[in-house]
């Protein structure tokens, strides 16, 4: 908004940005503008008190008074919008830096820890660890996925896995993460059938991978999902709140169902083959 602010004033000619931190007055905007005000008042008043000496000095005086006004008018202006923009554009202003450092020692706090510091090979950070990593590998699926429709799902999946994350980093003490939504798990199971119905039916194992790249990924992300849902379960078994954590697991082990199924969807959809398991030689 300052910004957008300074940046009107700015348009006008009446302050000019010379250097980053600094601005600087428009003199020549400011003595064109007055002299041509002056021109225009000397005349008016030469035109209308030509005869008389006291009219024409009370004009004067009313021209300077004018002009002091405009002067500290202005003058109130650029130093105000100095200030304002050395605010926005100050160092101190800006973004705070990526890393803390505090962490260097091997220790971290969550949501619900307030001051306290675990250790960050605690089992809560080994759950966040690996939702973050299934939201990685379904990003790699997302990144060559020729499908929009897929993509979209996908994107929406992620935006669950980090609610999911917020409620474990939370440890379900805070009203703010909640994670009860269902309708979530209603959706993956109508996806699952949509892809279901087109695809032929699975009559042996099929191996992971093959001539899709974007189906390999899938199949990444699906073991991933697995472990996730493995470690979210053993967390869970130590926490009191039970009908949240049911749904996250609930939602984790669906999810891997529509992953397996996208899988083989996304290599039918490419026509490619899939890769049937058979007794090892």
């Amino acid at each position: 908004m300052f910004r957008l602010v300074a940046t009107r004033i700015i348009s006008t000619g009446r302050i000019q940005i010379k250097f980053p931190g600094c601005l600087s007055y428009s003199s020549r905007r400011f003595l064109q503008n007055s002299t041509s005000q002056s021109n225009d008042h000397l005349v008016t008043s030469t035109i209308s008190s030509v005869d008389t000496n006291k009219s024409e000095e009370s004009s004067q005086k009313k021209y300077v008074s004018l002009t002091t006004n405009k002067v500290f008018i202005e003058g109130f202006m650029y130093i105000l919008l100095t200030k304002i923009y050395r605010f926005c554009f100050s160092k101190s202003a800006s973004l705070p830096k990526i890393y803390t450092r505090k962490g260097d020692r091997g220790t971290s706090s969550l949501l619900s820890s307030g001051t306290n510091r675990l250790s960050k090979d605690s089992l809560v950070f080994n759950v966040l660890g690996t939702i973050d990593e299934l939201s990685s590998t379904i990003g790699i699926v997302i990144s060559t996925c020729s499908f929009p429709s897929i993509s979209k799902q996908l994107e929406n999946i992620q935006c669950a896995l980090f609610e999911i994350g917020s409620c474990v980093a939370a440890e379900n003490r805070s009203s703010r993460f909640t994670f009860n939504n269902i309708t979530l798990i209603k959706q993956l199971e109508e996806e699952i059938d949509k892809m279901t119905d087109e695809l032929p039916p699975l009559r042996n194992f099929i191996l992971p991978g093959g001539s899709s790249q974007t189906a390999s990924y899938v199949h990444f992300s699906r073991a991933v999902c697995r472990r996730c849902e493995r470690l979210l379960t053993k967390w869970s078994n130590n926490q009191i709140e039970e009908q949240q954590e049911t749904v996250m697991k609930i939602y984790l082990n669906r999810l891997s169902d529509y992953l397996f199924t996208l899988g083989r969807y996304i290599t039918f959809k490419e026509g490619h083959k899939e890769i049937l398991y058979h007794k090892s030689k």
